[in-house]
C-alpha cells in the first residue's frame, strides 16, 4: 500500500468588496507599476536562459530552487538595471519585497515552466512541421508565431498590465471587526461584508484586484488541515466520455452526465441542454462570422452577437460544472479513496493524423463536455476538504494491459469494447480492466507496467555490457502516482 501523507490540505478563496481610500488606490498602483516591470524583466532573463536555445539546461522545479533564482539572479539584475541600486529598497521599490520574491515571481517561473514543457515537445517538431504550423497550416496558429513561442509567456504590450496584488500573511493578517482587516504592506483596509467569522481562520495569502468595471476586491485564501481518513473502501475509475460516460469504476458501476436536479425539483438532462446551448452558440457565432465581414469592429449588431455568445457559453459551463460538482460529491460520499488517470488536456486534444477529421471533431466534442481537467480538480478539492484521499496514476497502457498479468493486448480505442483474450482465453471489458489496473497500480506503483518496462530494459542493457552512464533513466516508481 502506498504511503499516505497524515493530513490534507483544504484551500479556498474567499472574495470581498473593498473601499478603496485614495491612500490604498495610489500604494496599489504603485505595487502594479513594480510587477509590470518585474514581469518584462523576468520573462526576457527566463527566455535569455533557459528558452528555446538552452532546452538541455536544467530548469528549477521546486519552489526553494525558483526562489534561489530569484534572490541570486532576477531580483538582484532587476534592481540594478531597472532602479539603479544593488541591494533592497522599499523607499526606491514600492513594493513589499516577499510580495514581489515569493508571490510574483514564482509564479511567472512556474508558469516559464509550463511553457517550457510545450517548448521542448514543439522542439521534436521536422522542419517541414515547424512551417507548417507557422503558415498556420492546420488553422491553430493564427497570428502565424514561430514554433518556439507556442504556450509562451507574452510581453505586456498596448497598456496591458497586471490586476492582483498578492501579499503573503507573515503574521500580519488580522481581522480587526466585522469590516476591518489588516493587511500586509497596506494596513487596515475595510470590506462591505461582515468578515468576523473569519477572525480564527488561518488566512495564508491576501490579494487586492482591480475588476473590470473598476471596483476594487479583496481575496482572501485560506488553509485548513484536515486528519486524512484511513482508506476502507477504494475504487479506480475509467475515464470514459462515450455516450456521455465518466466513469467506469473497478466495481463495474457506469457514471454518466445523467440528469441534474434544478433548485424547482425540476429534473434537466445535463448532456442534451449542453448540446442545445452548444447548437445556439455555434449559430451564434455563424452569424457573427458572415456580419463580421460587412460591418465594423464596433458595430452594435456584432456587440449584441458577442454578448448572446458570452451568455450562452456562460450557461453551459455553468451547467457543466454543477453536474461535475456533484458527481464528486457523490463518488466520495461511498468512497473513501478513489484512484484515477493522470490526463493530459492539451495532449488529448492533438489532432490524432490516424484518425478522419470527423472522429477527431467528435473526440473534441467529447471533450468539451466530459473535461478531465476540472473533474479531476474538483474530486481533488472534495477529498482534501473531507480529509479523503485521491490517486492519480500514469496513464500509460492501463488499459492496454490485462488485469494481473503483464500480457498487453491493443485495441482501437476508438473501436470495440469487449474483446476475448489471446492470452487467457477471458472476456475482457476494455474500461473496467483499465479501472482495476488504474487502481492497482495507484496502490502499488511498483505493479505498473511502465516501471516494470524499464526495469527490464535497465536489467538487459547491463547483461549487454553498457556502461552506467548510457543506461536507461530509472523511473522511480513514486513518480508514476500523484496524491491530494
Amino acid at each position: 500500500m502506498i504511503k499516505l501523507p497524515k493530513k490534507t490540505e483544504y484551500l479556498r478563496v474567499r472574495r470581498y468588496r473593498l473601499v478603496p481610500t485614495p491612500q490604498m488606490m495610489a500604494r496599489y498602483c504603485e505595487n502594479l507599476e513594480v510587477l509590470n516591470k518585474a514581469h518584462q524583466y523576468a520573462v526576457k532573463y527566463l527566455e535569455k536562459t533557459y528558452g528555446c536555445k538552452h532546452l538541455g539546461r536544467p530548469y528549477p522545479s521546486t519552489k526553494k530552487a525558483k526562489i534561489y533564482v530569484i534572490k541570486d539572479k532576477i531580483l538582484p539584475g532587476f534592481l540594478r538595471d531597472v532602479y539603479g541600486i544593488d541591494k533592497w529598497d522599499g523607499k526606491v521599490v514600492p513594493i513589499h519585497s516577499q510580495a514581489l520574491r515569493d508571490e510574483f515571481l514564482v509564479t511567472v517561473m512556474t508558469n516559464f515552466g509550463e511553457y517550457r514543457k510545450v517548448l521542448k515537445k514543439a522542439a521534436k517538431m521536422t522542419d517541414k512541421e515547424k512551417e507548417a504550423y507557422r503558415s498556420n497550416c492546420d488553422r491553430n496558429n493564427p497570428q502565424h508565431q514561430s514554433w518556439y513561442r507556442k504556450g509562451s509567456l507574452s510581453y505586456l504590450r498596448s497598456g496591458a498590465s497586471h490586476k492582483t496584488v498578492a501579499l503573503p500573511d507573515n503574521g500580519q493578517i488580522e481581522v480587526r471587526s466585522p469590516h476591518w482587516i489588516k493587511i500586509q504592506d497596506y494596513g487596515e483596509i475595510q470590506v462591505v461584508e461582515n468578515i468576523k467569522h473569519l477572525a480564527t481562520a488561518k488566512i495564508t495569502t491576501s490579494k487586492i484586484k482591480r475588476k473590470d468595471d473598476g471596483t476594487y476586491e479583496l481575496q482572501l485564501v485560506l488553509k485548513d488541515q484536515i486528519e486524512r481518513k484511513k482508506p476502507i473502501s477504494m475504487i479506480g475509475a475509467d475515464w470514459n466520455m462515450k455516450d456521455n460516460k465518466v466513469f467506469h469504476t473497478s466495481d463495474d458501476e457506469k457514471i454518466y452526465l445523467g440528469h441534474l436536479k434544478l433548485t424547482n425539483r425540476r429534473l434537466i438532462d445535463v448532456g442534451a441542454k449542453a448540446d442545445e446551448y452548444e447548437t445556439i452558440i455555434n449559430g451564434l457565432k455563424g452569424r457573427w462570422a458572415k456580419k463580421e465581414k460587412h460591418l465594423s469592429t464596433n458595430s452594435q449588431q456584432l456587440e449584441r452577437l458577442s454578448i448572446q455568445i458570452r451568455y450562452y457559453s456562460a450557461r453551459r459551463v455553468g451547467l457543466l460544472t454543477e453536474r461535475y460538482r456533484q458527481i464528486a460529491r457523490q463518488m466520495f460520499d461511498h468512497y473513501d479513496l478513489i484512484a484515477i488517470e493522470q490526463l493530459d488536456a492539451k495532449e488529448m486534444r492533438k489532432e490524432n493524423r490516424k484518425w478522419s477529421k470527423a472522429a477527431n471533431h467528435g473526440k473534441n466534442r467529447k471533450l468539451a463536455k466530459v473535461k478531465p481537467y476540472e473533474i479531476s480538480l474538483l474530486l481533488k478539492q472534495v477529498a482534501d476538504r473531507e480529509g479523503k484521499t485521491l490517486l492519480k496514476v500514469d496513464s500509460y497502457k492501463t488499459s492496454q494491459v490485462e488485469f494481473g498479468t503483464q500480457y498487453q493486448e491493443k485495441h482501437d480505442p476508438n473501436g470495440e469494447r469487449q474483446w476475448v483474450s489471446k492470452y487467457t482465453g477471458k472476456l475482457i471489458d476494455r474500461d473496467l480492466n483499465a479501472s482495476r489496473n488504474i487502481l492497482t497500480w495507484a496502490l502499488a506503483p511498483k505493479k505498473h507496467i511502465k516501471y516494470l518496462e524499464r526495469q527490464a530494459k535497465i536489467k538487459v542493457a547491463k547483461k549487454a555490457g553498457i556502461t552506467k552512464d548510457k543506461l536507461p533513466k530509472v523511473i522511480p516508481a513514486k513518480a508514476l502516482v500523484t496524491m491530494n
